[in-house]
C-alpha cells in the first residue's frame, strides 16, 4: 500500500494563515494611500485659501470658498475651515475627515498654512 503525501496538506494550512495576512496587507496599504490622499487634500486647500486670503482687498469668505472646492473635489468629509488674518499674516487650518473601509481613529486630516499678506505702497 502507497503512504499518503501530507504535504498537501501542511500546504493549505500555510495558505489558511498567508491568505488573511495578505488580504489584511493589501487593504492596509489602500488605506494608507486614503489617507495621505486626504492630508494631500487638506494641504492643497489651505495653501490655495491661505495665498487668496493674502491679496489685497481679498475677502475671507473667497478664501473660504477656494479652501471649500478643493475639500468637496478631494473627497474629504465633516470639513472645518478656520481662518486668521492679522496685519502681516494669514493663518489657515483646514481639517477633514477621509471615507475608508475601516475607521480606527486614523481618518481624520488637519493641515495648516500661512502666508505674508500682501502690502502695496503708494509712491
Amino acid at each position: 500500500m502507497r503512504r499518503r503525501d501530507e504535504r498537501g496538506l501542511s500546504d493549505s494550512v500555510q495558505w489558511a494563515v498567508l491568505t488573511p495576512l495578505l488580504l489584511l496587507t493589501v487593504l492596509g496599504l489602500i488605506q494608507g494611500g486614503i489617507w495621505f490622499h486626504g492630508r494631500d487634500v487638506a494641504a492643497h486647500a489651505a495653501i490655495a485659501a491661505a495665498e487668496e486670503g493674502a491679496l489685497f482687498g481679498a475677502s475671507e469668505a473667497s478664501a473660504r470658498a477656494v479652501a471649500t472646492r478643493i475639500t468637496e473635489a478631494g473627497g474629504l468629509a465633516d470639513v472645518t475651515i478656520e481662518m486668521s488674518r492679522g496685519a502681516e499674516r494669514v493663518r489657515v487650518v483646514v481639517s477633514g475627515r477621509m471615507p475608508t473601509f475601516v475607521d480606527l481613529g486614523q481618518t481624520r486630516v488637519r493641515e495648516q498654512a500661512t502666508r505674508p499678506v500682501e502690502q502695496v505702497t503708494v509712491p
